[in-house]
């Protein structure tokens, strides 16, 4: 069975699920002007790129109608098969470099095959390096004959205003309630499904306003439940996706101040692989929704509120659950944090465990010096971050997304990525808490000092349970990460 989203994929400008798109768009096919370079602009399966073959099947028919492709022309028919040598479609992710752009150039200099114009679809263009774009805006500025730039992002704001200036900017947006639900429809019909109202609607609703992602959790609702379907298998599947955490238990976790059972939760959830983006979007609908019912819940207005900037705060997180663990720390942070003895940490105490952490570091500083070398320090990296976390979730969080470098005469290095995590961790009170925890581990004074790395992590083991993390934020792009950390620790 083919997947839906491929299956029932647009292939006119009138079946685009967003109708104020498909009438810009089409305007450009019929207009006398020539634009040979133009940006589609907006989130993940939003439709840009079915828009963007849509138009290069519209540009390239020999017969059009009203801008409209007729379908039927060879052109047309070459298109839609998929093997025409004059649509160049280019992942910018994977092919990021000058010397892509350059082979580009190159390419876009040759004379169409045999389409009128050669189209090249890029998409992901945010992802290319400063070199690149740089290569790129001398070939816009002076595109050659018979050559059309389609250019798709979902990040406008990372390319440079130079190249955007010179680009006619279509954007797209998520699609609303009917929207989506006139795109489920024509599946259901096309696949004649038994299935209700209020399943659709639910479906609807965990789509995050993609038309891929609605089209996507349809197809595998329908591999696993087949061609009738109920509301109580919608349910289901969605509650296995999301790791039967849901808003509700999330927001009783957070208001009886169980910190550590939450982020082990987190922990669990990310271990079995559930995209925390989509999480954080459905529980940023449903607490939405709780609010227009009680607009005096000032605790729900702070959890949206903290569930945003986790949004913020994705974009530059290498760890997909760092947001919302982050978001736990802030929201409970004088409620739940335990410390030596099990004793519960509220805000008529944080006094008395300031002493507590005073009186521990001075016996830590009263010790010899650990003798360890740097094996044993990376071997036990986990125990360290265990030991910190009773005493402050936070500054286990910032460890956590930071790495022991080396030990020399001087002590341990630790290499962070992001200024405010370093300033954080050498802040006095914080450098005591890491500290104790390594005279816990290795039973004696270890002294450390932090290191702003000069680039950010690519792909590689993390420490804690050995489990794959993704870095793909971008050299310099640590601001972004330093101002929401701000605004959440103050």
């Amino acid at each position: 069975m083919s997947v839906f989203h491929l299956k029932y994929r647009p292939e006119k400008f009138d079946e685009l699920d967003l109708p104020e798109v498909s009438e810009k768009i089409r305007k450009i096919a019929e207009s006398k002007e020539v634009f040979q370079a133009i940006l589609l602009a907006g989130p993940k399966g939003s439709g840009k790129t079915s828009s963007a073959r849509i138009l290069a099947k519209a540009v390239n028919c020999l017969s059009p109608k009203n801008g409209e492709a007729c379908g039927e022309c060879e052109n047309c028919k070459e298109i839609e098969r998929g093997n025409s040598l004059d649509i160049i479609e280019i992942d910018a992710a994977s092919n990021r470099g000058i010397d892509d752009v350059r082979s580009l150039k190159e390419n876009a200099y040759l004379a169409p095959i045999k389409l009128q114009k050669k189209i090249f679809i890029i998409d992901e263009v945010h992802m290319l390096t400063k070199e690149a774009f740089n290569a790129l805006l001398k070939l816009i500025e002076e595109p050659p004959k018979n050559t059309f730039f389609i250019m798709c992002t979902t990040d406008a704001h990372r390319i440079p205003e130079t190249v955007l200036s010179r680009l006619l900017k279509i954007n797209f947006r998520k699609g609303n309630q009917d929207e989506l639900l006139g795109s489920l429809e024509k599946v259901v019909k096309g696949e004649k499904v038994k299935i209700s109202e209020k399943a659709k609607k639910k479906i609807v609703s965990n789509s995050d306003g993609s038309f891929r992602n609605l089209q996507k959790n349809f197809n595998e609702i329908y591999l696993q439940f087949g061609e009738t379907i109920k509301d109580e298998d919608v349910d289901s599947f969605f509650a296995q996706n999301r790791g039967e955490y849901e808003a509700d238990d999330f927001e009783k976790d957070l208001r009886e101040g169980r910190q550590k059972e939450i982020i082990e939760k987190l922990e669990d959830m990310a271990k079995k692989g559930v995209d925390f983006g989509e999480i954080r979007m459905k529980w940023l609908e449903e607490f939405h929704q709780k609010m227009l019912i009680d607009l005096t819940d000032e605790f729900i207005k702070k959890i949206i509120e903290a569930l945003i900037r986790a949004g913020e705060l994705e974009k530059s997180a290498g760890i997909e659950q760092l947001p919302l663990e982050l978001m736990v720390v802030e929201m409970g942070g004088k409620q739940e944090t335990r410390f030596v003895g099990g004793q519960t940490r509220n805000e008529n105490q944080e006094e008395k465990i300031d002493r507590e952490i005073d009186k521990v570091a001075e016996e830590v500083e009263d010790k010899k010096e650990a003798n360890v070398e740097m094996p044993e320090i990376e071997l036990k990296w986990p125990e360290v971050l265990s030991a910190v976390k009773p005493f402050n979730h936070s500054v286990e969080a910032f460890l956590r997304a930071a790495r022991p470098k080396k030990i020399d005469k001087d002590g341990l290095l630790i290499e962070v990525f992001y200024k405010f995590h370093k300033d954080k961790l050498e802040e006095q009170k914080n450098r005591k808490i890491v500290e104790i925890g390594l005279d816990k581990v290795f039973g004696g004074l270890v002294k450390f000092r932090c290191v702003l790395a000069e680039k950010k992590p690519e792909a590689k083991n993390e420490t804690r349970d050995t489990r794959n993390e993704r870095q793909d934020v971008e050299d310099g792009k640590g601001g972004e990460i330093d101002k929401v950390a701000e605004e959440i620790f103050g």
